[in-house]
Protein backbone atom coordinates (compact mmCIF):
# COMPACT_ATOMS: atom_id res chain seq x y z
CA UNK A 1 0.00 0.00 0.00
CA UNK A 2 2.88 2.02 0.93
CA UNK A 3 4.34 1.77 -2.49
CA UNK A 4 1.40 2.43 -4.31
CA UNK A 5 0.70 5.62 -2.04
CA UNK A 6 3.93 6.71 -3.35
CA UNK A 7 3.47 6.29 -6.58
CA UNK A 8 0.41 8.42 -6.21
CA UNK A 9 2.10 11.06 -4.30
CA UNK A 10 4.51 11.78 -7.18
CA UNK A 11 1.93 11.38 -10.25
CA UNK A 12 0.51 14.18 -8.14
CA UNK A 13 3.93 16.35 -8.28
CA UNK A 14 4.27 15.92 -11.43
CA UNK A 15 1.00 16.93 -12.69
CA UNK A 16 1.02 19.61 -10.31
CA UNK A 17 4.28 20.78 -11.75
CA UNK A 18 3.46 20.00 -15.66
CA UNK A 19 0.04 18.08 -16.59
CA UNK A 20 1.11 17.61 -20.07
CA UNK A 21 4.18 15.36 -19.19
CA UNK A 22 1.56 13.28 -17.15
CA UNK A 23 -0.89 12.86 -20.52
CA UNK A 24 1.99 12.49 -22.71
CA UNK A 25 3.36 10.08 -20.20
CA UNK A 26 0.07 7.78 -20.72
CA UNK A 27 -0.22 8.47 -24.35
CA UNK A 28 3.03 7.49 -25.66
CA UNK A 29 3.23 3.71 -23.62
CA UNK A 30 -0.30 2.69 -25.52
CA UNK A 31 1.16 4.02 -28.83
CA UNK A 32 4.14 1.64 -28.66
CA UNK A 33 1.62 -1.43 -27.39
CA UNK A 34 -0.62 -0.70 -30.51
CA UNK A 35 2.47 -0.33 -32.56
CA UNK A 36 3.73 -4.05 -32.18
CA UNK A 37 0.09 -5.13 -31.96
CA UNK A 38 0.05 -8.33 -34.43
CA UNK A 39 4.02 -8.40 -35.33
CA UNK A 40 6.15 -11.03 -34.28
CA UNK A 41 7.77 -11.31 -31.30
CA UNK A 42 11.41 -10.43 -32.69
CA UNK A 43 10.00 -7.77 -35.19
CA UNK A 44 7.67 -6.06 -32.07
CA UNK A 45 11.09 -6.39 -29.99
CA UNK A 46 13.29 -4.01 -32.51
CA UNK A 47 10.27 -1.89 -33.04
CA UNK A 48 9.89 -1.13 -29.39
CA UNK A 49 13.41 -0.79 -28.75
CA UNK A 50 14.02 1.64 -31.48
CA UNK A 51 10.69 3.46 -30.40
CA UNK A 52 12.03 3.59 -26.78
CA UNK A 53 15.62 5.10 -27.17
CA UNK A 54 13.88 7.42 -29.50
CA UNK A 55 11.61 8.95 -27.16
CA UNK A 56 14.60 9.01 -24.30
CA UNK A 57 16.19 11.38 -26.49
CA UNK A 58 14.11 13.31 -27.23
CA UNK A 59 12.45 13.58 -23.86
CA UNK A 60 16.18 13.82 -22.07
CA UNK A 61 16.93 16.99 -24.99
CA UNK A 62 13.78 18.70 -23.59
CA UNK A 63 14.98 18.35 -20.28
CA UNK A 64 18.35 19.39 -21.54
CA UNK A 65 16.58 22.53 -22.69
CA UNK A 66 15.11 23.10 -19.03
CA UNK A 67 18.09 23.00 -16.72
CA UNK A 68 20.02 25.04 -19.73
CA UNK A 69 17.63 28.09 -19.42
CA UNK A 70 18.64 30.66 -16.95
CA UNK A 71 15.12 31.19 -15.83
CA UNK A 72 15.72 34.27 -13.66
CA UNK A 73 16.61 36.33 -16.52
CA UNK A 74 13.98 34.55 -19.62
CA UNK A 75 10.51 32.84 -18.29
CA UNK A 76 11.60 29.95 -20.93
CA UNK A 77 13.80 28.70 -23.52
CA UNK A 78 12.97 27.53 -26.96
CA UNK A 79 14.88 25.81 -29.50
CA UNK A 80 13.97 28.10 -32.57
CA UNK A 81 13.50 31.66 -32.68
CA UNK A 82 9.80 31.33 -34.29
CA UNK A 83 9.22 29.19 -31.41
CA UNK A 84 8.98 31.97 -28.79
CA UNK A 85 7.29 33.91 -30.75
CA UNK A 86 4.70 31.32 -31.25
CA UNK A 87 4.51 30.15 -26.92
CA UNK A 88 4.40 34.15 -26.70
CA UNK A 89 1.34 34.90 -29.00
CA UNK A 90 -0.50 31.60 -27.72
CA UNK A 91 0.23 32.86 -24.08
CA UNK A 92 -1.42 36.36 -25.11
CA UNK A 93 -4.64 34.65 -26.94
CA UNK A 94 -4.80 32.20 -23.73
CA UNK A 95 -4.70 35.44 -21.29
CA UNK A 96 -7.28 37.00 -23.52
CA UNK A 97 -9.81 34.13 -23.78
CA UNK A 98 -9.56 34.13 -20.03
CA UNK A 99 -9.85 37.31 -19.54
CA UNK A 100 -6.43 38.22 -17.65
CA UNK A 101 -5.58 41.43 -18.76
CA UNK A 102 -2.30 42.12 -21.56
CA UNK A 103 -0.30 45.41 -22.78
CA UNK A 104 -2.18 47.11 -25.70
CA UNK A 105 1.08 46.40 -27.60
CA UNK A 106 0.79 42.47 -27.18
CA UNK A 107 -2.91 42.78 -27.56
CA UNK A 108 -1.72 43.83 -30.96
CA UNK A 109 0.56 41.11 -31.50
CA UNK A 110 -1.87 38.55 -30.10
CA UNK A 111 -4.28 39.34 -33.52
CA UNK A 112 -1.70 39.81 -36.13
CA UNK A 113 -2.11 39.02 -39.40
CA UNK A 114 1.38 38.03 -39.42
CA UNK A 115 2.15 33.76 -39.09
CA UNK A 116 -1.74 33.80 -38.72
CA UNK A 117 -2.52 29.76 -37.91
CA UNK A 118 -4.86 27.64 -36.18
CA UNK A 119 -1.75 26.21 -34.11
CA UNK A 120 -1.87 29.45 -32.03
CA UNK A 121 -4.98 29.16 -30.68
CA UNK A 122 -4.43 25.27 -30.41
CA UNK A 123 -1.71 25.79 -28.44
CA UNK A 124 -3.71 28.69 -26.37
CA UNK A 125 -6.38 25.89 -25.61
CA UNK A 126 -3.89 23.72 -23.90
CA UNK A 127 -2.01 26.15 -21.78
CA UNK A 128 -5.87 27.18 -20.85
CA UNK A 129 -6.48 23.90 -19.50
CA UNK A 130 -3.50 23.42 -17.87
CA UNK A 131 -1.62 26.72 -17.50
CA UNK A 132 1.55 28.02 -18.88
CA UNK A 133 3.36 25.10 -20.22
CA UNK A 134 6.31 26.11 -22.64
CA UNK A 135 8.12 22.92 -21.86
CA UNK A 136 4.92 20.65 -21.96
CA UNK A 137 4.31 21.99 -25.43
CA UNK A 138 7.61 19.95 -26.51
CA UNK A 139 6.16 17.03 -25.51
CA UNK A 140 3.33 17.41 -27.28
CA UNK A 141 4.89 18.04 -30.25
CA UNK A 142 6.82 14.76 -29.38
CA UNK A 143 3.81 12.84 -28.44
CA UNK A 144 2.20 14.09 -32.28
CA UNK A 145 5.11 13.05 -34.53
CA UNK A 146 5.28 9.30 -32.51
CA UNK A 147 1.84 8.80 -32.96
CA UNK A 148 2.04 10.07 -36.76
CA UNK A 149 5.40 8.04 -37.69
CA UNK A 150 3.64 4.82 -35.99
CA UNK A 151 0.55 5.49 -38.08
CA UNK A 152 2.94 5.16 -41.55
CA UNK A 153 4.60 2.45 -39.95
CA UNK A 154 1.08 0.25 -39.60
CA UNK A 155 0.18 1.45 -43.37
CA UNK A 156 3.55 0.34 -44.88
CA UNK A 157 4.45 -2.69 -43.05
CA UNK A 158 1.62 -4.98 -44.30
CA UNK A 159 2.25 -3.38 -48.04
CA UNK A 160 6.13 -3.36 -48.50
CA UNK A 161 7.18 -6.14 -45.79
CA UNK A 162 9.13 -6.00 -42.45
CA UNK A 163 12.41 -4.66 -43.29
CA UNK A 164 11.46 -1.05 -45.33
CA UNK A 165 9.15 -0.51 -42.79
CA UNK A 166 11.79 -1.17 -40.29
CA UNK A 167 14.16 0.71 -41.82
CA UNK A 168 11.64 3.43 -42.61
CA UNK A 169 10.68 3.72 -39.12
CA UNK A 170 14.39 4.49 -38.28
CA UNK A 171 15.02 6.86 -40.68
CA UNK A 172 12.31 9.12 -39.37
CA UNK A 173 13.29 8.84 -35.52
CA UNK A 174 16.51 9.16 -36.23
CA UNK A 175 16.96 12.00 -39.11
CA UNK A 176 18.21 15.38 -37.41
CA UNK A 177 16.21 17.76 -39.33
CA UNK A 178 13.03 15.25 -38.51
CA UNK A 179 14.21 15.43 -34.84
CA UNK A 180 14.21 18.88 -34.78
CA UNK A 181 10.87 18.77 -36.05
CA UNK A 182 9.41 16.35 -33.61
CA UNK A 183 10.68 18.20 -30.61
CA UNK A 184 9.22 21.82 -31.66
CA UNK A 185 6.20 23.67 -30.96
CA UNK A 186 6.11 25.06 -34.23
CA UNK A 187 3.32 23.65 -36.57
CA UNK A 188 4.95 21.03 -38.42
CA UNK A 189 4.46 17.97 -36.35
CA UNK A 190 0.54 19.27 -36.32
CA UNK A 191 0.58 19.63 -39.89
CA UNK A 192 2.51 16.36 -40.62
CA UNK A 193 0.25 14.59 -38.30
CA UNK A 194 -3.06 15.94 -40.30
CA UNK A 195 -1.85 15.35 -43.30
CA UNK A 196 -0.89 11.78 -42.97
CA UNK A 197 -4.01 10.79 -41.17
CA UNK A 198 -5.71 12.05 -44.15
CA UNK A 199 -3.58 9.92 -46.37
CA UNK A 200 -4.23 6.95 -43.98
CA UNK A 201 -7.92 7.59 -44.37
CA UNK A 202 -8.00 7.83 -48.10
CA UNK A 203 -6.33 4.68 -48.41
CA UNK A 204 -8.99 3.15 -46.10
CA UNK A 205 -11.63 4.50 -47.95
CA UNK A 206 -10.21 2.96 -51.45
CA UNK A 207 -10.61 -0.40 -49.98
CA UNK A 208 -13.43 -0.50 -48.08
CA UNK A 209 -16.22 -2.34 -49.67
CA UNK A 210 -19.02 -0.95 -47.52
CA UNK A 211 -20.21 2.27 -48.67
CA UNK A 212 -21.08 3.95 -45.53
CA UNK A 213 -17.89 3.28 -43.85
CA UNK A 214 -15.97 4.50 -47.02
CA UNK A 215 -17.98 7.99 -47.72
CA UNK A 216 -16.90 8.36 -43.55
CA UNK A 217 -13.58 7.45 -44.52
CA UNK A 218 -13.73 10.06 -46.53
CA UNK A 219 -15.36 12.56 -44.54
CA UNK A 220 -12.66 12.39 -42.10
CA UNK A 221 -9.89 12.64 -44.93
CA UNK A 222 -11.45 15.77 -45.87
CA UNK A 223 -11.70 17.10 -42.44
CA UNK A 224 -8.20 16.95 -42.15
CA UNK A 225 -7.46 18.56 -44.97
CA UNK A 226 -9.91 21.42 -44.01
CA UNK A 227 -8.07 22.07 -40.64
CA UNK A 228 -4.81 21.70 -43.14
CA UNK A 229 -6.25 25.03 -44.74
CA UNK A 230 -6.38 26.63 -41.13
CA UNK A 231 -2.38 25.60 -40.27
CA UNK A 232 -1.25 26.67 -43.74
CA UNK A 233 -2.18 28.63 -46.80
CA UNK A 234 -3.04 26.32 -49.43
CA UNK A 235 -3.16 23.58 -47.31
CA UNK A 236 -6.56 21.65 -48.43
CA UNK A 237 -5.61 22.11 -51.96
CA UNK A 238 -2.26 20.79 -51.61
CA UNK A 239 -3.98 17.74 -49.74
CA UNK A 240 -6.61 17.48 -51.91
CA UNK A 241 -4.84 17.00 -54.55
CA UNK A 242 -2.01 14.83 -53.44
CA UNK A 243 -5.21 12.41 -52.64
CA UNK A 244 -7.09 12.09 -55.62
CA UNK A 245 -3.96 11.85 -57.57
CA UNK A 246 -2.78 9.16 -55.85
CA UNK A 247 -5.93 7.37 -56.23
CA UNK A 248 -6.01 8.10 -60.14
CA UNK A 249 -2.31 6.89 -60.24
CA UNK A 250 -3.22 3.98 -58.46
CA UNK A 251 -6.08 2.76 -60.19
CA UNK A 252 -3.90 3.45 -63.93
CA UNK A 253 -1.18 1.42 -62.44
CA UNK A 254 -2.72 -1.57 -62.63
CA UNK A 255 -4.06 -0.74 -66.06
CA UNK A 256 -0.74 -0.29 -68.41
CA UNK A 257 -3.09 0.26 -71.90
CA UNK A 258 -5.13 2.42 -70.22
CA UNK A 259 -2.55 4.21 -68.59
CA UNK A 260 -0.33 4.82 -71.47
CA UNK A 261 -3.67 6.33 -73.33
CA UNK A 262 -4.02 8.60 -70.46
CA UNK A 263 -0.22 9.52 -70.65
CA UNK A 264 -0.44 10.26 -74.73
CA UNK A 265 -4.04 12.12 -74.33
CA UNK A 266 -2.53 14.32 -71.39
CA UNK A 267 0.22 15.14 -73.39
CA UNK A 268 -1.56 16.19 -76.19
CA UNK A 269 -4.10 18.03 -74.48
CA UNK A 270 -1.40 19.39 -72.51
CA UNK A 271 0.13 20.97 -75.29
CA UNK A 272 -3.53 21.87 -76.76
CA UNK A 273 -4.51 23.98 -74.28
CA UNK A 274 -0.90 25.56 -73.54
CA UNK A 275 -1.23 27.04 -77.07
CA UNK A 276 -4.20 29.10 -75.74
CA UNK A 277 -2.98 32.67 -75.06
CA UNK A 278 -4.81 33.00 -71.96
CA UNK A 279 -3.68 29.82 -70.13
CA UNK A 280 -0.22 30.73 -71.01
CA UNK A 281 -0.65 34.20 -69.13
CA UNK A 282 -1.98 32.04 -65.98
CA UNK A 283 1.15 30.01 -66.32
CA UNK A 284 3.05 32.83 -66.21
CA UNK A 285 1.45 34.72 -63.63
CA UNK A 286 2.23 31.30 -61.54
CA UNK A 287 5.70 31.60 -62.51
CA UNK A 288 6.04 35.21 -61.42
CA UNK A 289 4.34 34.59 -58.23
CA UNK A 290 6.44 32.51 -57.15
CA UNK A 291 9.32 34.19 -58.27
CA UNK A 292 8.10 36.68 -56.08
CA UNK A 293 7.93 34.04 -53.05
CA UNK A 294 11.67 33.37 -53.92
CA UNK A 295 13.18 36.78 -54.08
CA UNK A 296 11.44 37.20 -50.57
CA UNK A 297 13.76 34.40 -49.49
CA UNK A 298 17.05 35.73 -51.58
CA UNK A 299 16.50 38.95 -49.33
CA UNK A 300 16.19 37.47 -45.61
CA UNK A 301 18.98 36.94 -42.89
CA UNK A 302 21.18 33.65 -43.56
CA UNK A 303 22.84 31.51 -46.63
CA UNK A 304 21.00 32.30 -49.52
CA UNK A 305 20.54 30.39 -53.48
CA UNK A 306 19.58 31.95 -56.64
CA UNK A 307 17.29 30.11 -59.62
CA UNK A 308 16.43 33.97 -61.41
CA UNK A 309 18.64 35.20 -63.73
CA UNK A 310 21.13 38.02 -61.93
CA UNK A 311 19.34 40.78 -63.34
CA UNK A 312 16.10 40.05 -61.85
CA UNK A 313 17.22 40.24 -58.77
CA UNK A 314 17.78 44.18 -58.83
CA UNK A 315 15.12 46.12 -56.41
CA UNK A 316 13.73 47.86 -59.45
CA UNK A 317 13.45 45.00 -61.62
CA UNK A 318 9.60 43.69 -61.92
CA UNK A 319 9.64 39.89 -61.78
CA UNK A 320 6.81 40.49 -64.52
CA UNK A 321 9.06 41.31 -66.96
CA UNK A 322 10.76 37.68 -66.90
CA UNK A 323 10.71 36.14 -70.22
CA UNK A 324 9.93 32.47 -71.57
CA UNK A 325 13.77 31.77 -71.78
CA UNK A 326 14.04 32.82 -68.22
CA UNK A 327 11.07 31.36 -66.88
CA UNK A 328 12.18 28.02 -68.21
CA UNK A 329 15.73 28.57 -66.52
CA UNK A 330 13.95 29.43 -63.26
CA UNK A 331 11.94 25.92 -63.05
CA UNK A 332 15.09 23.68 -64.18
CA UNK A 333 16.83 25.58 -61.13
CA UNK A 334 14.06 25.29 -59.06
CA UNK A 335 13.98 21.35 -59.27
CA UNK A 336 17.56 20.83 -59.35
CA UNK A 337 18.35 23.03 -56.12
CA UNK A 338 15.70 21.42 -54.13
CA UNK A 339 17.39 18.08 -54.91
CA UNK A 340 20.91 19.43 -54.40
CA UNK A 341 21.25 22.89 -52.58
CA UNK A 342 23.21 22.67 -50.05
CA UNK A 343 25.76 21.74 -52.41
CA UNK A 344 29.31 21.37 -51.15
CA UNK A 345 30.59 24.73 -52.10
CA UNK A 346 27.62 26.17 -49.99
CA UNK A 347 29.08 24.77 -47.03
CA UNK A 348 30.65 27.64 -45.07
CA UNK A 349 29.87 27.18 -41.56
CA UNK A 350 30.23 24.71 -38.92
CA UNK A 351 26.57 24.52 -38.84
CA UNK A 352 26.60 23.66 -42.54
CA UNK A 353 29.21 21.38 -41.82
CA UNK A 354 27.22 19.33 -39.24
CA UNK A 355 24.38 19.15 -41.51
CA UNK A 356 26.49 17.22 -44.11
CA UNK A 357 26.03 13.86 -43.14
CA UNK A 358 22.22 14.20 -43.05
CA UNK A 359 23.11 16.19 -46.66
CA UNK A 360 24.17 12.76 -48.07
CA UNK A 361 21.85 10.42 -46.65
CA UNK A 362 19.58 12.62 -48.12
CA UNK A 363 21.36 11.91 -51.61
CA UNK A 364 20.81 8.58 -51.15
CA UNK A 365 17.37 8.17 -50.59
CA UNK A 366 17.15 10.66 -53.91
CA UNK A 367 18.79 7.85 -55.82
CA UNK A 368 16.76 5.16 -54.19
CA UNK A 369 13.67 6.54 -54.52
CA UNK A 370 13.08 4.90 -58.51
CA UNK A 371 14.45 1.69 -57.58
CA UNK A 372 12.40 2.08 -54.53
CA UNK A 373 9.06 3.16 -56.44
CA UNK A 374 9.29 0.14 -58.78
CA UNK A 375 9.18 -2.38 -56.49
CA UNK A 376 7.15 -0.73 -53.92
CA UNK A 377 4.87 -0.08 -56.89
CA UNK A 378 4.47 -3.94 -57.61
CA UNK A 379 3.70 -4.79 -54.07
CA UNK A 380 1.28 -2.16 -53.36
CA UNK A 381 0.55 0.02 -55.91
CA UNK A 382 -2.56 2.15 -54.15
CA UNK A 383 -0.23 2.80 -50.79
CA UNK A 384 3.08 3.88 -52.99
CA UNK A 385 1.25 5.97 -55.28
CA UNK A 386 -0.13 8.20 -52.08
CA UNK A 387 3.39 8.70 -50.48
CA UNK A 388 4.54 9.60 -54.18
CA UNK A 389 1.98 12.13 -54.96
CA UNK A 390 2.32 13.65 -51.45
CA UNK A 391 5.88 13.76 -51.68
CA UNK A 392 6.46 15.25 -54.98
CA UNK A 393 3.33 17.79 -54.69
CA UNK A 394 4.94 18.95 -51.84
CA UNK A 395 8.52 19.29 -52.87
CA UNK A 396 7.22 21.01 -56.38
CA UNK A 397 5.71 23.66 -53.66
CA UNK A 398 8.89 24.55 -51.74
CA UNK A 399 10.87 24.18 -54.90
CA UNK A 400 10.13 26.85 -56.81
CA UNK A 401 9.45 29.60 -53.51
CA UNK A 402 12.49 28.99 -51.67
CA UNK A 403 15.51 30.57 -51.68
CA UNK A 404 17.27 30.08 -48.28
CA UNK A 405 19.15 27.36 -47.46
CA UNK A 406 18.15 26.85 -43.76
CA UNK A 407 13.97 27.20 -44.95
CA UNK A 408 14.68 25.16 -47.62
CA UNK A 409 16.02 22.29 -45.50
CA UNK A 410 13.45 22.64 -43.06
CA UNK A 411 10.97 22.56 -45.62
CA UNK A 412 12.19 19.73 -47.48
CA UNK A 413 10.83 18.27 -44.56
CA UNK A 414 7.35 18.27 -46.31
CA UNK A 415 8.15 15.78 -48.57
CA UNK A 416 10.60 13.47 -46.50
CA UNK A 417 8.52 11.58 -44.84
CA UNK A 418 7.21 10.24 -47.38
CA UNK A 419 10.43 9.75 -49.73
CA UNK A 420 11.70 7.93 -46.86
CA UNK A 421 9.64 4.58 -47.31
CA UNK A 422 9.73 4.45 -50.93
CA UNK A 423 13.27 4.27 -50.96
CA UNK A 424 13.48 2.03 -47.65
CA UNK A 425 12.03 -0.06 -50.28
CA UNK A 426 14.89 0.38 -52.52
CA UNK A 427 17.11 -0.17 -50.24
CA UNK A 428 16.04 -3.49 -49.46
CA UNK A 429 15.73 -4.52 -52.35
CA UNK A 430 19.11 -3.59 -53.43
CA UNK A 431 20.54 -5.47 -50.41
CA UNK A 432 18.78 -8.46 -50.70
CA UNK A 433 19.90 -8.95 -54.45
CA UNK A 434 23.27 -8.17 -53.20
CA UNK A 435 23.43 -10.82 -50.50
CA UNK A 436 21.81 -13.43 -52.69
CA UNK A 437 23.95 -12.59 -55.86
CA UNK A 438 27.08 -12.93 -53.01
CA UNK A 439 25.59 -16.32 -52.04
CA UNK A 440 25.80 -17.44 -55.28
CA UNK A 441 29.29 -16.51 -56.00
CA UNK A 442 29.88 -18.26 -52.65
CA UNK A 443 28.72 -22.09 -54.30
Amino acid sequence: MLIYAGVGILIGIVYTLSPLTVWCAIAIPLMIWFCGRGLEPAERRRVRIVLVIAIAVRVLTVAGLFLATDHAHVPFGSFFGDEEYFLRRSMWLRNVGLGIPIHSADLIYAFDDYSETSQLYILGFLQALVGFAPYGTHLIGITLYLATVLLLFRLVRPAFGAAPALLGLMLMLALPSLFAWSISTLKEPLFFSLTASSLACAVAAAREPRWRRKISLMLVALAGALVLQTLRRAGFVLEAASIVAGIVLAWMIVRPRLMIAAVVISVLAASAVLARPRVQVRVADALVQAAVYHRGHIWTPGRTYHLLDDRLYAELVDTRTMRSDEAARFVGRAVFSYVTVPLPSQIDSTAALAFLPEQIVWYVLVALAPIGLVFAMRRDPLVASMLLTHAVIAALLIAFTSGNIGTLVRHRGFALPYLIWISAVGACELLARGVATGRVHQT
